[in-house]
This record gives structure tokens, sequence and C-alpha cells, in this order.
């Protein structure tokens, strides 16, 4: 069996075990939905911010808060397995197992991404079903190529939480505080272009407003492919840069844990 199989099986045989948890992620993915829906009866239609993404607002919020869901998998699935691993007592036994710890990271987060990945199918096809979003199947290849680039860019943020927690053994407020700006400047609810200039260009350093950006372009009914291009690029340097960065920060967090004796503290 290989490596990520093995946990891809554990986490789902965790996950099945809990089923009061399983519902209560898909009444707060509904929840999540209905209050969008009921929000875009309040907006009225083709607001200029909103031309480049097609111009319904529910479509636009739609996209949004689906792909938030699946961005915080990323920001959270690594910091949430190692934090698993404390409360079972088995992180100091994972980490000192003869494999990358890197890759146990990674692979740690493989069935949180299966998860989000099927929640997001639902959620945009209940959507469409309730109020009528609008996503064109077109582009929905070139969609989910900036989705995929998005969360990779995003686990960086992810990864760098994982090797706080290693070191500190908490990081739950800090993930909490970085979701939520990320939230308020990525673009989710409004495009980032109503913003007060200085924090547009706050938003601009961040790969979740470029994400979204691509991601809603590439579902427009006329998209803009010079821009989805631009934005795609950003994310990839973002990517080639961060991701290096944020594993061997892991890795360095790791080293001195073993150092100091403190990998199995909680």
């Amino acid at each position: 069996m290989s490596l990520v199989g093995a946990f891809v099986r554990r986490d789902f045989r965790l996950e099945r075990s809990y089923r009061l948890s399983f519902l209560t992620q898909l009444g707060g993915a509904f929840t999540t939905l209905l209050s969008a829906g009921f929000l875009s009866r309040l907006v009225p239609a083709d607001q200029v911010a909103l031309r480049p993404y097609g111009g319904d607002y529910f479509t636009f919020v739609l996209i949004g808060t689906a792909a938030l869901s699946y961005f915080s998998v990323a920001l959270g699935s690594f910091s949430g397995s190692l934090g698993q691993e404390q409360e079972m007592g088995t992180l100091e036994a994972l980490l000192v197992a003869p494999v990358d710890e890197r890759v146990l990271l990674l692979c740690g987060a493989a069935w949180p991404c299966l998860f989000a990945t099927g929640q997001l199918a639902l959620y945009l096809a209940v959507g469409g079903a309730l109020f009528g979003g609008d996503v064109p199947l077109h582009h929905l290849g070139l969609a989910a190529a900036l989705l995929v680039l998005t969360l990779v860019a995003f686990s960086a943020v992810g990864l760098a939480g994982a090797a706080v927690i290693v070191v500190t053994k908490r990081a739950g407020l800090l993930l909490t505080f970085v979701a939520s700006a990320f939230a308020l400047l990525g673009g989710v609810l409004y495009p980032i272009s109503i913003l007060p200039g200085p924090l547009q260009v706050v938003a601009e350093l961040l790969p979740m407003s470029h994400g979204l950006d691509g991601v809603r372009r590439s579902l427009a009914p006329d998209p803009d492919l010079g821009a989805v291009a631009v934005d795609a690029a950003v994310l990839a340097a973002f990517s080639i840069v961060c991701i290096p960065a944020a594993l061997e920060g892991f890795r360095w967090a790791v080293r001195r844990a073993r150092r100091a004796g403190s990998l199995s503290h909680y």
C-alpha cells in the first residue's frame, strides 16, 4: 500500500467514525450557500465592478465561497493533521519514522483535499440548482487548473503554520486570524477593486486574490485570457518561491524540536 493511500484510508475511517462532524461540515456549507443566495437579492444587476466576471453577483459569491472552503483546507489541513497526531500521542512516533517528515506532512493533507474537492463540486451544483448560479462549463478545465495552482500557492501558508505548531504546540489563533484576513482581502464577497487603495495593494500580494480572480475570469462568458495568464504567472511565482521555503522551515522546526526533546510535548 502506498504511503498516500495509507493516510487516506486511515483518515477516511476516522471521518466515518465521527458522522456528526461530517454532517456539521456539510450543514455549515449549506447555510453559507443560503446566506449568499439571499444576499445576492439585495445587489442590483450589472454592477460595473462585476463585469469582468460576468456581472452576476450570486455566481461571483458562489465561486468565492466555494473556493474559500477549498483554500481553508490548504491553510488548516497540515496544522490540523499535526494537531490530531498530538492529541493521539503519535506525533513523535510519526516524525521519527524513516521517512522524510516533509513527505509525511504532505500525505496527511491528502484526505482533506479529496474531501474538499467533493464538497466543492456539491456546493456548486446545489448553488446552481437553488439560486440559478450560472457557472459556464466550456472553460472548466482552465478554471480547475487555476484552482489547483492557487491551492498549491496557498499551501505555503499552511506549511508555515505546521512549522509553528511543531515549535510552539499552538497555532490555532494565528491561523484563524490569517484566514480572516485572507477572507477580508481576498475578494470572496466583493471584488478587490472596491477596496481602498492601500488595501488593494495588500490584496494584490495575496495568492488568494489572484486565484479567485483567475478562476472567476476563466468562468466568465467571455474570459480575458491575458488577465488569467497574469494571475497564473503570479501564483506560479509564489509557489516556486514559498513552497520550498515553507517545507524547509518545517524541516528546521522538526530538527529543533528533536534537539530540545519536545516532539512529544502537547
